[in-house]
């Protein structure tokens, strides 16, 4: 089955998984929200409304007022303790709805997310696009991530051992661990702001009212390097990306809890108007509930697939070429000399 190169900064959540590997299938599913409306996704546990998906025209006028704009150095700032807030509860329980528009392939998808503490992570969610049903789960106990993906008939299960993946990493000394985290799908939500740190280039922050309920709202385009990844060296600023690649993101967060309730990416048009690609939203959160002590437990299905164990494959990343051991080599033996 072809598939796209996969977007860094959507490891965790985005059109890498089960959407954008359907949507590479060539199966076309019905009509969801239309890209041109404006829709509110319900809202967390305190039941207001969350923020609208906007259509701009090319001057980039809001449909909303927007208030107290001021720089991307100030958006820095709000990304970096939005992270830093995630990481200190000791849970965040929250349900996801995500939108996508691809041209004609237009679906939906709902899951739950659940954040422990210590890279502790339970990420599931069904889709059906057409006749093709696909679900994905991802559960990690802090120490071992299990990636359980069915798309059709299709059925894979991975293992990566996420300890000696870091331990690598560090050894190496190339990559912050936190940064790291987000672009081997390892941290939550907390990596995916990481992983939006090191793509975007903010470009500015503003307060935004909707239905009585004021957003933090951070927007940026992406860095040179991860245009690069997709038009070569040195691509031109005005040189456009792949159809199925975003030109920005939006991120909103509550004004006080700084929690990201909306993580939006937009595509421009060729008449210049900028309209939701896909649009990402966290309702129900829930922080520092109780967490049941299995909730991060995991256990293969005894028939039917092989689990494959891509800890080396990782681990091969940061280590010498004369030092790389072979993918299929188990992480916790020796590779065979």
């Amino acid at each position: 089955m072809k598939r796209l190169p996969k977007l860094p900064i959507a490891t965790f959540l985005i059109a890498v998984t089960v959407c954008a590997w359907i949507s590479l299938s060539g199966a076309v599913g019905q009509d969801s929200t239309s890209p041109t409306s404006e829709t509110s996704a319900s809202a967390a546990s305190d039941g207001k409304p969350g923020p609208k998906t906007e259509s701009e025209s090319s001057s980039d006028r809001p449909s909303v007022v927007r208030r107290n704009e001021k720089s991307g150095a100030s958006g820095l700032v709000t990304l970096e303790t939005a992270r830093d807030r995630l990481i200190s509860y000791r849970s965040v329980k929250a349900q996801m709805v995500e939108s996508v528009n691809l041209g004609p392939r237009q679906f939906r998808m709902e899951g739950s997310y659940l954040q422990g503490t210590d890279l502790k992570l339970r990420l599931e969610y069904d889709l059906q696009v057409g006749s093709t049903e696909a679900h994905l789960l991802e559960v990690c106990d802090g120490q071992i991530l299990w990636t359980h993906q069915k798309i059709g008939n299709e059925e894979r299960v991975t293992r990566r051992n996420v300890r000696q993946i870091l331990t690598a990493a560090s050894s190496a000394g190339k990559t912050p661990q936190n940064l790291l985290t987000a672009e081997l799908g390892l941290g939550g939500l907390p990596g995916l702001l990481a992983g939006i740190q090191k793509s975007v280039q903010l470009e500015k922050q503003w307060e935004q009212d909707v239905n009585g309920q004021t957003f933090v709202v951070i927007e940026g385009g992406w860095k040179k390097n991860f245009r690069s990844k997709f038009l070569g060296p040195d691509p031109a600023e005005d040189q456009p990306l792949p159809p199925f690649v975003p030109d920005q993101l939006r991120i909103y967060f509550e004004q006080e809890s700084l929690f990201p309730r909306r993580i939006l990416y937009m595509k421009r048009d060729e008449a210049g108007t900028r309209r939701p690609m896909v649009t990402l939203d966290f309702v129900e959160v829930q922080c520092d509930l109780p967490v049941a002590e299995d909730a991060f437990d995991y256990v293969p299905p005894e028939k039917g697939v092989r689990p494959q164990d891509v800890t080396q494959a990782y681990i091969n990343r940061f280590a010498p070429p004369e030092q790389k051991a072979t993918p299929e080599s188990s992480p916790e033996k020796p590779a065979a000399e």
